[in-house]
C-alpha cells in the first residue's frame, strides 16, 4: 500500500482481509450490543461519520464509535434492524465492515431506507442569501474540528456531510453550513423553533466535539457566514471532498514519480485515475455501486 509521512491512506483502499464482529450481547431491556470491527479509522474526525450512519437506522438505540479500539458498539432493536443492516451503514460511509458468514445467514433483513443520504426540500442558495432574511438570534455557530486530515487546509467533507444533513433533520434546523477550514458549522433555526429544541441540538453536536461560540468572538464569525464566501451546505459538501481527492492523488503520484521516471501524459492519467476512485470512495459512490451489484 503506498504511504508517506502525514496522510494515512488506509481508509481509502479496500481491505483483502474481512474484519469481523465480536460475539453479541442480550441486554436486559430487550436491546442487543454488538461491536463491530471499523477499518480505516485513524482520527476522532473518523468516528463522525460512521457514528451518524449507523444512528440513522431504525431501531438504533446507540452507537458509539472508537478509533483508539476501532471499533463500533451499537445497541439495536432486533425487530427492527440486525447486524447486516448495521454493516451496510459503516461501509455507506467508505469504511470497511463485515459480519462472519453464520452471522450473515442467521440475520433477517429489515426494510431500512435511512443508510443513504436523503434528498432535501429545502431551497437552494447561498449562506448569505438564505441568512440574509433571518435575524442574527436565529442562526448559532459552533466551532468543531473537521479539517481534512490529508489536506489540513479545507474541511472534510465525508466527516461533515453527515453531520450537516443530520442538522437538516431536526424539526428545529432551517439549514445547515461548513465554512470551507472545516472549523466552523452555522445553524439556522426555523421561526417557530424554541429553547428546547435548540438545547436539544446543540447537545448533539457536542458529541461531534463541538462547540457553540458566543460574545464578541461570535460578532466576526456571524460576518464571515453572513458574507456567502466559502460556506457548503450537505448536499453541496461533497466539492470539499472532490477537492480532497484530487489532493490526496497528487501526492501519491509525486512519490510515485520520485521511485519512477512517468511520462507526462502516464503522470496525468495515472494521478486522474487515483483521484476519481479516491472520490468515489469518500463520497460512498464506491460503497452505493457495490450494493447495486449484490442486490442484482
Amino acid at each position: 500500500m503506498l504511504g508517506f509521512a502525514g496522510l494515512n491512506i488506509s481508509r481509502y483502499v479496500f481491505a483483502g482481509t474481512p474484519v469481523v464482529a465480536q460475539t453479541q450481547t442480550h441486554l436486559a431491556n430487550g436491546l442487543n450490543r454488538i461491536v463491530v470491527s471499523v477499518e480505516g479509522l485513524s482520527c476522532v474526525t473518523c468516528e463522525i461519520p460512521v457514528r451518524h450512519a449507523l444512528k440513522r437506522v431504525d431501531g438504533v438505540k446507540s452507537a458509539h464509535v472508537s478509533v483508539a479500539t476501532k471499533t463500533a458498539t451499537v445497541d439495536y432493536d432486533p425487530a427492527k434492524t440486525n447486524p447486516k443492516q448495521l454493516v451496510v451503514a459503516i461501509n455507506s460511509t467508505g469504511y470497511r465492515a463485515s459480519l462472519p458468514d453464520k452471522t450473515n445467514n442467521s440475520a433477517s433483513m429489515a426494510t431500512n431506507k435511512n443508510t443513504n443520504d436523503p434528498k432535501t426540500d429545502l431551497a437552494p442558495g447561498s449562506a448569505g442569501e438564505n441568512a440574509a432574511i433571518t435575524t442574527a438570534d436565529r442562526i448559532s455557530l459552533f466551532k468543531v474540528s473537521l479539517q481534512c486530515p490529508a489536506a489540513p487546509q479545507i474541511g472534510c467533507g465525508s466527516a461533515s456531510k453527515p453531520i450537516l444533513l443530520d442538522l437538516e433533520r431536526q424539526p428545529g434546523v432551517l439549514e445547515a453550513w461548513l465554512n470551507r477550514a472545516g472549523t466552523m458549522i452555522a445553524v439556522v433555526w426555523k421561526p417557530e423553533s424554541d429553547a428546547e429544541t435548540r438545547r436539544n441540538v446543540t447537545a448533539e453536536l457536542k458529541e461531534d466535539h463541538a462547540t457553540e461560540i458566543k460574545r464578541e468572538s461570535r460578532d466576526e464569525e456571524l460576518k464571515d457566514f453572513l458574507s456567502a464566501k466559502g460556506w457548503y451546505r450537505g448536499i453541496d459538501v461533497d466539492r470539499l471532498t472532490e477537492e480532497e481527492a484530487g489532493i490526496i492523488a497528487a501526492r501519491l503520484v509525486r512519490r510515485v514519480q520520485a521511485k519512477t521516471a512517468l511520462a507526462n501524459d502516464k503522470t496525468e492519467g495515472l494521478q486522474h485515475v487515483l483521484a476519481d476512485s479516491l472520490r468515489k470512495n469518500l463520497t460512498g459512490e464506491s460503497a452505493r455501486q457495490s450494493q447495486k451489484q449484490t442486490r442484482l
